[in-house]
């Protein structure tokens, strides 16, 4: 039997961007339904202690300051540091194949920390135990078939047979969003020809409270400090970016020849690595909808923009969309508008457009510019390197600029 809901807003995906954003909305005093495919109790889930390197879920995001200032704001942050999480202090980047260094600390910008690396599901479940007990009207373990438009109404059918009406559907169902799809808002695109390899590892040192990231001509390689629950320092997420053969024949070593090429790649800055999880490897391409917006729709995330993840800013340019949005939302209940309004969603678009468009040239320009092995690539890229290591204020700008603290 078809039954037919009204909500205000109806937000498709309880990943970190979804979940966010419906509690937000929620709080707003808007009639808010979150539609996610999985079931709550195993989003609830709460894993085992951490032990070795198997323990640890091979999705991490480093979160900025802001994103974490936005998640405490909802209520989801507290869940998130009772759990494995661990704040670095400290980021050290350099140039494989030159002399390039540069290091950033949180002491000089007197923060903390530059950031935090947690377990994506540690977010989700977090986002998910503040939902469970709001006013968001939770839908999950269903899957949406389609989505359509009816005068000023958007419709979402449900494969159980539901069919929901909103003023205005959000899509935060990730990079391959079928809702953009039906939606008809295209995107730009393109394949870098290279895979991203996950997994963790232990290592011999400590990774002392430091993101460490090494370029080099075919890619990144990012080793992300990770703390269980016993506080044992030696434990990293990776994401190592490399030409698709290579990754292919990087992912067809055993562990033990594959740790031995991450000793190499990392160039012992933690000594030798010990252990190595089961390792998982993705596609990596740029995507950029054209559009966020079209009548009584709108897209945030992945849905809207995927970026190379050498700079980790994936969830973070996510969770800057939900700020936005949040806030033009709620000028819009302020002063009566319906959340569809053409200018609401125009206001989102415009200021959200232009950031996002800025961080993914900024992340193809670095790409570019230590993919190149001519000469004057080289020294631009390492005196560069070099010369902004020593202006502290500079560089402290820019590492305020990641952390998402805008002065």
């Amino acid at each position: 039997m078809s039954d037919t809901s009204v909500f205000d807003i109806l937000v498709v995906g309880g990943g970190m961007t979804g979940t966010a954003l419906a509690l937000g909305l929620s709080r707003q005093g808007w009639r808010v339904g979150l539609i996610e495919g999985g079931d709550r109790d195993t989003l609830l889930q709460v894993p085992d202690a951490a032990e070795g390197v198997a323990d640890f879920e091979p999705r991490v995001s480093a979160i900025s300051v802001a994103s974490q200032q936005l998640l405490e704001s909802l209520g989801a942050w507290q869940s998130v540091v009772t759990g494995r999480h661990c704040p670095y202090q400290g980021m050290t980047v350099w140039d494989g194949d030159g002399t390039g260094r540069i290091h950033f600390d949180a002491a000089e910008l007197q923060s903390r920390a530059l950031g935090t690396i947690v377990e994506n599901r540690s977010l989700v479940r977090a986002l998910f135990e503040v939902v469970v007990a709001s006013d968001v009207e939770l839908i999950d373990g269903v899957q949406v078939i389609g989505c359509s438009r009816t005068g000023e109404q958007r419709s979402i059918e449900l494969a159980d047979g539901r069919t929901l009406g909103a003023r205005l559907v959000i899509a935060a169902d990730g990079a391959n969003s079928r809702l953009r799809q039906w939606a008809g808002l295209p995107t730009r695109e393109w394949d870098y020809d290279q895979q991203a390899i996950v997994c963790t590892v232990r290592t011999a040192q400590s990774h002392r409270y430091t993101a460490w990231q090494r370029f080099s001509q075919t890619g990144p390689l990012a080793f992300l400090p990770l703390t269980p629950e016993n506080a044992d320092e030696h434990f990293c997420s990776i994401v190592w970016s490399q030409d698709t053969e290579e990754a292919r024949r990087l992912m067809a070593l055993d562990d033990t020849a594959f740790a031995a090429e991450l000793e190499g790649a990392i160039e012992r800055e933690l000594g030798a690595v010990e252990a190595v999880s089961k390792r998982f490897a993705f596609p990596l391409r740029q995507r950029h909808a054209k559009d966020y917006i079209a009548p009584g729709f709108a897209l945030v995330g992945d849905a809207a923009h995927t970026i190379h993840p050498l700079a980790g800013q994936g969830a973070n340019l996510g969770y800057g969309d939900v700020r936005v949005l949040l806030e033009e939302l709620s000028r819009a209940k302020n002063t009566g508008l319906s959340p569809a309004h053409e200018l609401v969603l125009a206001r989102y678009q415009r200021r959200r457009k232009g950031d996002n468009l800025t961080m993914m040239a900024a992340m193809e320009g670095f790409k570019q510019l230590f993919g190149r092995d001519e000469l004057p690539f080289r020294l631009l890229r390492n005196t560069g390197m070099r010369w902004l290591d020593g202006l502290g204020p500079v560089k402290n700008r820019i590492a305020a600029e990641a952390m998402g603290l805008r002065s």
